[in-house]
Order: structure tokens, then C-alpha cells, then sequence
């Protein structure tokens, strides 16, 4: 039996739950729910993952058999369906190269900037703005690469990007300009890189390595 403590005790929960059970089942259906949105959020994700690669493999399917016009249809699936995936930019840079290898320089430059307005890793960006200024390097449209090449800023392809900027210049006739870049460019790699030599080199020719 309650003693008469105990069963004021008792009313007094009963009361407490008659007026705040519905809050209470609200929490913890917020609570339930919470849970099943990030489970729900984490399945999508895996989802979009697998969906990418999917997309990405018939990408890399199509430029391993050197069919440019396959893989821009690959790619453009790709793009589309998961815009935000790193491997959307990594198969754009791969269609681009071989846009590039077959002549198309049209494709090549447009698949590049989709990576530059697009991507979200800055060192892809970075290379695809090199990769895209060297393009129309090779059309002689000197202002628009050195533009491009202004915004790379990753650490990986600083030298790359000075030693670009410094063939640039001496094609518009700008040798000092040239040769302040290229030693930019040894500054930003090392003695034992290739670039370093080659750079080096290009100083050498130009009369100006001290």
C-alpha cells in the first residue's frame, strides 16, 4: 500500500504527464525523425557516390577508346546528373586532353571551363585554368591565357603557371616581363624538377639567369 507521500508523488506525475506527454512524444518523435534523416541523408549520399562512378567509368570507357564524340555524351550524362562530384571534374579534364589530342580545341576549351566555373578543388581548378591558357596560347590569344593564369593560386602548379606566363610574354616581345616570370617559376620549384631545368635553360637562352 502507498502511504499518503507516495501517492501525492503519484498524482502529482500523473498531472505532469497529462499536461506535457504530447510535448513529450514531440520530442522524441523529432528526435526519431532526426535520426532518420541523417541515415536518409547518408543512403543518398552513397547513392550519388555510386551513381557518379557509374557515370564516370563510362567516361573513362569512352576516351580509353579514343571516341570524342562517346565521351562528350559521357561526360555531358555525368555533368548533369552529379555536377558537384570530384569526379565530374576529373572526367572533364580527361575529355578535355582528349579533345585536345584530336584537334578540337573548341571542345577542349569549353570542357575546361566547366571545370574552372564549376569545380570545387582548387588545384583541379588551378590545372584546368593551365591546361585551358595554354590552349589559347597555341591561338595566339596572348591576353585572354594570362588572364586565366592570374587566378591560379594552388601551391602544386604555381611554377607551372609562371613558366607559362613567361613563354607568353616573350611571344607579345616582353622580355624582361618574361624573364621575371621564369624566375618566379625556378623560385616556386626544385633544383632536381624537370620544369626547374628546363626553366633554367630558358633563362640561359635569354641572357638573363642571374
Amino acid at each position: 500500500m502507498y502511504d499518503l507521500e507516495e501517492q501525492e508523488q503519484i498524482d502529482a506525475l500523473k498531472a505532469w504527464w497529462a499536461q506535457y506527454a504530447r510535448w513529450v512524444w514531440v520530442g522524441v518523435v523529432l528526435v526519431l525523425l532526426g535520426i532518420g534523416a541523417f541515415q536518409g541523408w547518408r543512403a543518398w549520399q552513397e547513392r550519388q557516390a555510386q551513381n557518379a562512378g557509374v557515370l564516370f567509368e563510362a567516361v573513362q570507357g569512352a576516351v580509353l577508346q579514343r571516341d570524342l564524340s562517346k565521351s562528350l555524351q559521357a561526360l555531358q550524362a555525368l555533368e548533369t546528373a552529379q555536377p558537384q562530384s570530384a569526379l565530374a571534374t576529373r572526367g572533364a579534364l580527361l575529355v578535355a586532353a582528349l579533345a585536345h589530342e584530336k584537334g578540337d580545341l573548341g571542345n577542349a576549351l569549353q570542357t575546361l571551363q566547366w571545370v574552372v566555373t564549376q569545380g570545387k578543388e582548387p588545384a583541379m581548378v588551378d590545372l584546368a585554368r593551365l591546361r585551358a591558357a595554354g590552349l589559347l596560347a597555341d591561338q595566339k590569344k596572348y591576353d585572354e591565357a594570362l588572364h586565366l593564369l592570374q587566378d591560379n593560386h594552388s601551391a602544386d602548379y604555381l611554377a607551372m603557371s609562371a613558366d607559362l606566363r613567361g613563354d607568353i610574354l616573350l611571344a607579345q616581345n616582353k622580355p624582361d616581363a618574361a624573364r621575371q616570370s621564369w624566375r618566379e617559376a625556378l623560385e616556386k620549384s626544385q633544383p632536381v624538377d624537370v620544369l626547374h631545368q628546363i626553366v633554367q635553360g630558358k633563362l640561359d637562352a635569354l641572357g638573363g639567369s642571374k
